[in-house]
């Protein structure tokens, strides 16, 4: 006979449920088209918060298509009512544990078919957008209709700026390498400061600025101090200076009372005063070039010299006597102050007080200030008893406690001296 199966061999299986919360977890998902291959490899987020604490999201991809999953649609999750179980067998224990496991619902989408998509969304929005648009100006109140025009206005064409990108984009570039470097705008301000020649690499202030471009010595040729140097007669001064400067007055006493003077020095303070007779000098009175002769004492070849270099020549206007005729601007005037900064500077060791050159020239201290920082001189703090000691203004006792010291190497400040 055969043998018979015994009833009682059965074998037992333990089951458990694992309900704590583990990193690794299985996931219940069902695919709504397209099955990614078996060894696919799913990422998995979980929502933060504790209201999201229940949200998942899948996701995964291949080379053309990307698969993503999610429990929830919209605010609401997917189930409601019941909860998902997954069994797992251990053969070695003889025993299933039954994990949470959250129910995902996952849809593909083809990688080249995105845009054109997103194109369609597009479009679909235009239309819900131009229909209420059309309700609005039908049935809307006039407060809306108004509101309505408005946003029109506002509207920028999405399509037909991304369709001019390309060509907003090379003109860009095309600007771009056209503009000149840091370095480049630098240099092109270094060159169009209103100053003399300057050295910026020496720190000997008296080897900073060309003393030939302040004063040429062609022009200083035509500088006739023989009636000065022959005589110490005040009347003789007053009658060869036009300026009456506080500044050209100490020098010039100071120089004549050597025995040698020197003739280059004595020509400089006379070009100076030249100069400051000059800032004063009206556009209406630089246009009658005889006048300037007389008013400035010079030569006619100094008065050709400074309208050549602090003037700018009128197109199509000439003197009665054919000659062209000049005029002063904001440009020309700065320099002619800068010029008279450093010839001022030259003949006082490359020191000056800024309450002195305010004096002469009758502008504020700050304005002063800025003229002397703007020759590159640094504004040192001093006492109101120093300036009125060192100065013969009387009205220097009020302003401002500074000197200015030029230094080398020299260095500008960033924002250039404009306009008054």
């Amino acid at each position: 006979m055969g043998s018979k199966r015994k009833a009682d061999e059965h074998s037992s299986v333990s089951i458990s449920i694992d309900s704590s919360k583990a990193k690794v977890q299985p996931v219940l998902a069902t695919f709504a088209a397209a099955v990614p291959p078996v060894a696919s490899e799913f990422t998995m987020y979980r929502g933060m918060g504790a209201e999201k604490s229940n949200d998942y999201i899948v996701s995964s991809s291949t080379e053309k298509i990307e698969f993503v999953g999610q429990t929830f649609d919209g605010s609401r999750p997917l189930v409601t009512g019941c909860k998902y179980l997954i069994g797992v067998y251990d053969a070695t224990t003889d025993s299933v544990t039954f994990r949470p496991a959250p129910y995902v619902r996952v849809t593909s989408s083809i990688k080249s078919l995105k845009d054109a998509r997103g194109v369609a969304d597009r479009d679909i929005s235009t239309r819900l957008m131009q229909a209420r648009t059309e309700l609005g100006e039908a049935f809307g109140s006039k407060k809306r209709r108004a509101q309505i025009r408005a946003e029109e206005r506002n509207k920028i064409d999405m399509d037909g700026v991304k369709s001019d990108m390309a060509v907003i984009g090379a003109s860009i570039e095309q600007r771009a390498s056209s503009m000149p470097s840091a370095q480049a705008l630098k240099d092109a301000e270094n060159v169009n400061r209103p100053v003399p020649r300057y050295n910026p690499e020496t720190s000997v202030a008296a080897e900073i600025y060309d003393m030939e471009d302040v004063l040429p010595r062609a022009v200083a040729g035509h500088i006739n101090i023989a009636s000065l140097t022959a005589s110490m007669d005040p009347e003789v001064y007053k009658s060869k200076v036009p300026s009456r400067s506080l500044f050209v007055k100490k020098k010039l006493e100071h120089l004549l009372s050597q025995s040698k003077p020197d003739p280059y020095q004595v020509r400089c303070v006379l070009y100076l005063s030249y100069l400051m007779r000059l800032n004063m000098t009206s556009n209406k009175q630089l246009a009658n070039r005889e006048a300037c002769i007389k008013s400035l004492c010079c030569a006619p070849e100094v008065i050709d010299a400074l309208f050549d270099k602090f003037a700018e020549c009128v197109a199509g206007t000439v003197n009665p006597d054919g000659s062209p005729m000049y005029k002063k601007t904001p440009a020309t005037e700065n320099k002619l102050v800068c010029y008279m900064s450093v010839l001022m500077l030259s003949l006082n060791n490359w020191v000056l007080y800024p309450a002195e050159l305010a004096g002469d020239l009758g502008i504020p201290g700050k304005k002063a200030e800025k003229f002397l920082a703007s020759v590159g001189c640094k504004l040192e703090t001093v006492t109101a008893a120093e300036v009125a000691a060192q100065t013969l203004n009387k009205r220097t006792a009020s302003r401002s406690g500074k000197k200015a010291v030029l230094k080398g190497p020299i260095k500008f400040p960033k924002a250039s001296l404009r306009g008054n």
